[in-house]
């Protein structure tokens, strides 16, 4: 797609992003960060409590060379903030980081979190095209009338949600280990505050009304249990009912995340994902949908034959319309005629490329200045031969390098070679084609 027609059809387009946003401390992984977590100790299966066990964490996380996140407890995460300086502070949150690349973008987004603090603000690039909803009148019940507010006057707090990003390169090592492809762990803060309930839960249908579409996170960061005494099985149905109003009137996207706790996953699957067009997801997030879905599939390659199967298999148990899949060298779609149209979804697809390597390049979206820069970088040639053994396997037409046919869609990436960041990179395809997506096929 021609990335001037792009923008247009970008410009002022409204999209709702929320639930989670956060401030980054990003470190990169070297011997400073060695001699201050100590060695590694055992990979914990629960939330990290110590130094040795990020450092765990942290080696397997790079012996894997796919990203991961695990929560922190409250102590620890004290800790870390008390003891650790963070190479730069970034924006961070899927939605959060959603919201500031659309609007740098052009577009219009409506952002909603918790704990929007002035150092929360601050990280924003494009804060001026970004309204944050707010129920006026009864800021607490979310009975009053919705409006629209500009990010700087959003309702106001003191605390500040702080994710820890370690960041490494292919070939980084760790205490022995080799990071076998560039990638990052997130050690992730889990305030009571973030309990999928919001101030503008009462006005989900009109805020579906007053949105093109809606790419809605967070849900993998509930709680097990909150300070209130409530559990996130009433969280998350909290939030499936939010989703469901919104769905009412706008097409919703859901981004699965990963949490290591198997109850949650099994409550999002059965509370959330029902409730959405499609589900976006990683390489990680496929892999453990696959797991806990017990999926097998016949292909015996490692590589897009096998994703393919496994997303329509996965697809298939979920019973949901659509998956939207991003890896380093490409991405996939598969979905029912219930969807977008296919020359929509590319086309979605061709302009997040470029959003993946001006990303990657600068660590930051700033403009359309940056995509018209990333132009330069060529398709991936892992890329490009991923999609055309794809079309060979499924004998569909493969153009231009694209496979763009009802029920699937493939597009390779623009790849960086050498990252300046990889925060976010993911979190910006898939808000960006979803949004372009949808864009077009209104325009259609």
């Amino acid at each position: 797609m021609d990335l001037q027609a792009a923008l247009d059809a970008l410009d002022g387009y409204p999209v709702l992003c929320a639930y989670n946003a956060n401030v980054d401390g990003i470190r990169r992984v070297d011997a400073d960060l060695e001699s201050v977590l100590g060695p590694p100790g055992d990979d914990p299966d629960g939330r990290l409590d110590s130094r040795s066990e990020l450092a765990a964490a942290i080696a397997a996380t790079m012996n894997r060379g796919s990203g991961d996140e695990r929560a922190m407890t409250d102590a620890f995460a004290a800790d870390l903030e008390s003891s650790l300086a963070a190479d730069e502070q970034r924006l961070g949150g899927q939605a959060g980081i959603m919201a500031d690349v659309l609007s740098s973008l052009g577009g219009s987004p409506v952002f909603y979190t918790y704990l929007l603090s002035g150092r929360q603000r601050a990280q924003f690039t494009h804060p001026d095209g970004i309204r944050f909803p707010v129920a006026e009148g009864d800021e607490e019940g979310g009975e009053g009338e919705l409006v629209l507010r500009r990010l700087e006057d959003a309702p106001p707090a003191e605390k500040t949600k702080l994710n820890w990003i370690f960041e490494f390169d292919a070939g980084d090592t760790f205490f022995g280990t080799t990071a076998a492809d560039a990638s990052r762990f997130i050690a992730a803060s889990r305030p009571d505050e973030f309990d999928l309930h919001t101030s503008v839960d009462g006005h989900a249908e009109t805020l579906g009304e007053r949105v093109g579409c809606a790419v809605l996170s967070g849900f993998h960061s509930v709680n097990r249990e909150y300070e209130s005494g409530e559990t996130f099985e009433t969280c998350l149905d909290n939030a499936a009912s939010f989703v469901r109003g919104v769905g009412d009137h706008a097409r919703v996207q859901v981004e699965l995340g990963v949490t290591h706790d198997p109850a949650i996953r099994e409550k999002m699957r059965e509370a959330i994902v029902p409730e959405a067009d499609v589900v976006s997801l990683d390489g990680r997030e496929l892999d453990q949908l696959r797991d806990d879905l017990g999926v097998s599939v016949p292909t015996t390659e490692d590589g897009i034959v096998r994703r393919y199967e496994t997303l329509e298999a996965v697809r298939e148990q979920l019973e949901i319309g659509a998956l939207s899949f991003h890896a380093k060298s490409y991405f996939l779609a598969t979905f029912d005629d219930r969807y977008l149209p296919p020359a929509a979804v590319r086309d979605g697809f061709d302009v997040a490329a470029y959003v993946a390597a001006a990303k990657a390049e600068d660590g930051l979206v700033t403009g359309a200045d940056d995509l018209g820069a990333a132009t330069r970088f060529e398709r991936s040639a892992k890329g490009i031969d991923a999609v055309d053994r794809l079309a060979d396997a499924l004998d569909v037409p493969c153009e231009d390098g694209v496979v763009a046919s009802p029920g699937v869609v493939a597009v390779p990436n623009r790849v960086v070679e050498t990252p300046a960041s990889t925060v976010g990179i993911g979190d910006s395809v898939s808000v960006t084609s979803f949004a372009l997506a949808n864009a077009v096929a209104e325009e259609r």
